[in-house]
């Protein structure tokens, strides 16, 4: 009972826990991730770690505010709009976003994210890795598209035609004819609306046409046909599946570039024969424009061998748009565990803060304990990614040319691992982030009050983003029994786990044995309903024990973060700012 007597003129403030949340520094102020870093990037640590410190100081604060300001209603709606004509009855299909988006968008890509003259490996992913913190799908998608698109293009680099080379000098250097002195956007689009994952059943088509068309181009490949799911449609590029007209394939799909605009057509806004016919209204990634598209002869350049087309899309670029999928989620667990967990320990009810209470204590455990294992495994999958110089097999038939056992077992392992990450985190994500909004109670939902509805929403969308759970579970089995006369299942989770408990280790590789045995999931029998039944319940029991593995191979021991202590660290950062005077406000990303 309270014998507070009551004040009309309620004096309450949220304003300590404002301050510690936004004046958070993303890199300088966690040294959970620094620790990551510093396992990972090696002898590159000293010159990463110093330029994760300049970007953290735009990601943290300018970027986050640009996303935030993006994200609001008003401006989400924008995004929705699209205007078909001009006053002079051009047809531009030209799609409007808020100003706030488009300028992060120019700033991120500033950064030259896929140039190897300004990125290696590692400082490219724990760049990514600290931009998604900020859960800004209508930048981050593309960078995401981007790189699928970049690596395919120059796996096969030296037989490209010079306009297809010139598409990949945008998107990677920043240069080539099409480039306006800016770095080119990519995006990808494969789905038809008879069926998303189901490429092969793609009906757009590819042709050959030696004749000129109106644009005044001759003897080039054309797409015609629908796209239904078209993410970040306002782009420079995609790269888009298509069935060549003529050509014999066992799945006759093709892969291929297709410029928006075809050279000095952009500022004309003319489209290089496509009419965006709609943008989607859709549940999450709300300021990411998603269309569905007709293509009328667009000018399309091929990309790598025509018969190669599905495995280079599933192996290659929807293989690394499911990689960013797990590590951005698993960037995002950080901040919203960091968030939440800060609000437990300023709050108070019934005199005490809301931390100090056992339901409370366990909940803030499992949050903190959740993200730190979900961000430890993204760097431990993404370490193999680099390990094979950031390059991915496309199909179980490419990898069985690989001679040497030990490292087709090890691609074959980062394979399964980038399908099993996406899974799992895409599933715990939804009910993490719904755990963390209940610490702030009717706050929790209050999107001008913290920015955890929009990563409830987002979260949402990336769940069925390249494949949702069912599909990929079915690929994973598929893949085990494909490869089972060289890879024993059984010793697929013995390498898998190598470290952990050798009691675990042997329990887990029996029953993903007794799993990946049964001959196919795709019956309806009784005993096929409970293997699937079994298989979805142990995938998290499998990789959350990954996981837990690569958590504790970094044996982080520091103490969780003290909202008191933060306050008094960053009040006294605050005041040293103010004897030393204001800095000029910088709003253009230095080179790094």
């Amino acid at each position: 009972m309270s014998d507070q007597e009551g004040n009309r003129n309620n004096p309450y403030l949220f304003d300590d826990y404002l301050f510690v949340r936004d004046n958070f520094n993303y890199y300088r102020d966690d040294e959970f991730l620094q620790a990551l870093v510093k396992k990972y990037a090696g002898n590159e640590f000293e010159k990463i770690d110093r330029d994760l410190c300049a970007l953290s100081d735009y990601v943290s604060f300018r970027f986050r505010d640009l996303a935030d300001k993006g994200n609001e209603l008003e401006n989400r709606i924008k995004v929705t709009k699209i205007k078909h004509y001009d006053a002079h009855n051009h047809r531009i299909d030209r799609i409007e976003r808020c100003a706030e988006t488009e300028t992060l968008e120019r700033e991120i890509y500033s950064l030259g994210l896929f140039d190897p003259n300004r990125n290696t490996p590692w400082s490219r992913f724990i760049k990514m890795f600290l931009l998604y913190q900020n859960s800004e799908a209508g930048v981050m998608c593309p960078i995401a598209c981007t790189h699928g698109m970049v690596w395919l293009m120059q796996q096969y680099e030296d037989t490209l035609s010079l306009e297809a080379l010139s598409v990949l000098e945008h998107v990677r250097n920043g240069s080539g004819e099409y480039s306006n002195g800016e770095y080119g956007r990519g995006s990808q689009f494969v789905s038809e609306i008879q069926g998303g994952s189901d490429v092969p059943a793609n009906l757009a088509e590819a042709i050959f046409e030696e004749a000129e068309g109106p644009d005044g181009i001759s003897n080039c490949w054309r797409i015609y046909g629908q796209k239904f799911f078209c993410s970040a449609a306002h782009t420079d590029y995609a790269v888009v599946t298509a069935k060549p007209k003529g050509t014999p394939s066992s799945t006759r799909i093709a892969a291929f570039a297709v410029p928006s605009w075809l050279p000095q057509n952009k500022e004309k806004e003319i489209r290089n024969s496509y009419t965006i016919d709609r943008l989607k209204p859709k549940l999450g990634t709300a300021e990411l424009p998603t269309a569905e598209i007709t293509y009328n002869g667009a000018v399309a350049y091929p990309i790598g061998p025509l018969e190669k087309g599905l495995a280079d899309i599933v192996g290659v670029v929807l293989s690394l748009s499911r990689l960013h999928i797990g590590f951005g989620m698993a960037a995002g667990a950080l901040r919203i565990a960091r968030e939440a967990s800060l609000y437990a320990q300023f709050r108070t009810a019934f005199g005490v803060p809301i931390s100090s209470f056992p339901l409370m204590i366990n909940q803030i455990n499992d949050l903190n304990q959740t993200a730190m294992r979900t961000a430890a495994a993204a760097f431990k999958v993404y370490s193999e990614y680099t390990h094979f110089g950031e390059q991915l097999i496309a199909g179980i038939r490419d990898l069985e040319k690989i001679e040497n056992i030990v490292e087709r077992k090890r691609r074959f392992r980062l394979r399964e691992l980038v399908m099993l990450q996406k899974i799992v985190v895409c599933d715990e994500a939804p009910a993490l982030i719904r755990m963390a909004i209940s610490f702030f109670g009717g706050h929790g939902i209050m999107e001008d009050f913290l920015s955890f509805p929009r990563f409830h929403r987002d979260s949402l969308i990336m769940e069925l983003w390249e494949g949702p759970r069912n599909v990929l579970l079915t690929q994973i089995h598929r893949d085990l029994s494909r490869v089972k006369e060289w890879y024993n299942a059984d010793d697929f989770v013995r390498d898998l786990l190598a470290g952990s408990d050798s009691d675990i280790v042997e329990s887990y590789a029996n029953e993903f044995l007794r799993i990946m045995s049964h001959d196919s999931l795709l019956r309806n029998d009784a005993e096929t309903l409970a293997i699937c039944r079994d298989w979805q319940k142990f995938s998290n029991e499998l990789f959350n024990r990954y996981q837990d593995q690569a958590l504790a191979e970094l044996n982080y021991k520091t103490e969780p973060l003290k909202f008191s202590k933060l306050l008094r660290k960053f009040k006294k950062r605050e005041k040293g700012k103010e004897e030393t005077g204001p800095k000029d406000d910088i709003s253009i990303v230095p080179e790094m």
